[in-house]
């Protein structure tokens, strides 16, 4: 994957089935019991915190290998 399209066709996917999943559980009239418990609501906020750092994790690395790489064409 060298390009942002393939980047694109390739997250973009992933990201309608979430927004459908969360569009779909939240049309619904009861909420799943499961979703109230305080073990969905601890794992919830772990999985985004994962992700969040990963982000952060892999920016960073980017912009440090785009810089040495700039730098080293100067």
């Amino acid at each position: 994957m060298s390009s942002e399209f393939d980047w694109f066709m390739i997250t973009m996917p992933i990201f309608a089935l979430v927004v459908y999943a969360i569009v779909m559980v939240g049309s619904l009239e009861k909420q799943p019991k499961f979703l109230e418990s305080k073990q969905t609501n601890f794992w919830v906020i772990v999985g985004f915190g994962i992700l969040f750092a990963a982000g952060i994790i892999y920016s960073g690395y980017a912009m440090v290998a785009l810089f040495f790489e700039l730098l080293s064409k100067y």
